[in-house]
């Protein structure tokens, strides 16, 4: 794999978002060794729990904005989404204990990542951002579905319209992180955590997280779906396509509402 990390010990998994230069962005080839991995594990009995997290100073910063300037054309964008989403639905799906192991930025699809995961173990200096509006998109890859589930609709909408940076003691406090832990023990935690689920009867630990996941799953991917439809849109307009620009050419961004 060239994008991620991997390796088992005492029935824990451990994943490493590995494209440090680019902060973790969720390139293409990412989300493809993402999704052959996932669904490796999924039939792997020695490996009864999972842990994500990033390399580097990021968790994930989400889509890679770099890659984003040609959408326009031949109305790729929806075609982009539904091929994309389909790591979402492994990790959504993966019937073992999953923690996200926040280590730094988790931006964008980089905090639907952590969201998709059951449990989320957050370093002092991780910080999250429901940032697509600052880039004209609409929050994709089930952010709009998972994070009220998470925060509330109250708090969701906030963070999706405003696109500010949550940092660890208000993620505490509003329930996005489970636990705030320093640098140099975030790891640790997160292993103890994980050999403890590992330890635990997980096969129906992944039957109560399916049971759990069904409780709102059967909109699941009709909301992909229309995701990728209002995504496709929001390729389309000014703001996008200037703010892509801008981000490629470092200089300031200035919304039409167009």
């Amino acid at each position: 794999m060239e994008t991620l990390l991997y390796r088992e010990e005492n029935h824990v998994g451990y994943i490493t978002l590995n494209i440090p230069d680019k902060l973790n962005a969720l390139r293409g080839e990412m989300k493809d060794e993402l999704v052959d991995l996932l669904r490796k594990l999924r039939g792997d009995q020695n490996v009864r729990a999972l842990v994500i997290t990033g390399a580097g100073r990021a968790f994930c910063a989400g889509g890679d904005v770099s890659t984003m300037g040609d959408k326009q054309k031949n109305n790729e964008g929806r075609d982009r989404m539904r091929l994309c989403c389909d790591w979402c639905r492994e990790l959504m799906r993966l019937e073992k204990p999953v923690i996200a192991a926040v280590n730094g930025y988790a931006f964008g699809a980089g905090l639907t990542v952590a969201l998709l995961c059951d449990f989320v173990v957050a370093s002092e200096k991780a910080s999250f951002q429901c940032s697509f509006v600052n880039i004209g998109l609409v929050p994709d890859s089930g952010c709009t579905w998972l994070l009220p589930k998470r925060v509330g609709m109250g708090k969701a909408r906030e963070m999706m319209y405003t696109g500010r940076t949550v940092k660890t003691e208000e993620a505490l406090q509003i329930g996005l992180a489970d636990q705030v832990v320093a640098p140099d023990d975030l790891m640790a935690t997160a292993t103890e955590l994980a050999e403890r689920l590992a330890q635990g009867p997980t096969y129906t630990i992944g039957l109560t997280k399916s049971l759990l996941n069904k409780t709102y799953e059967s909109s699941f991917s009709d909301y992909l779906d229309m995701e990728a439809n209002y995504q496709a849109a929001a390729f389309q307009t000014v703001d996008h396509t200037m703010a892509v620009k801008a981000f490629l050419e470092k200089t300031d961004k200035h919304f039409t509402g167009l």
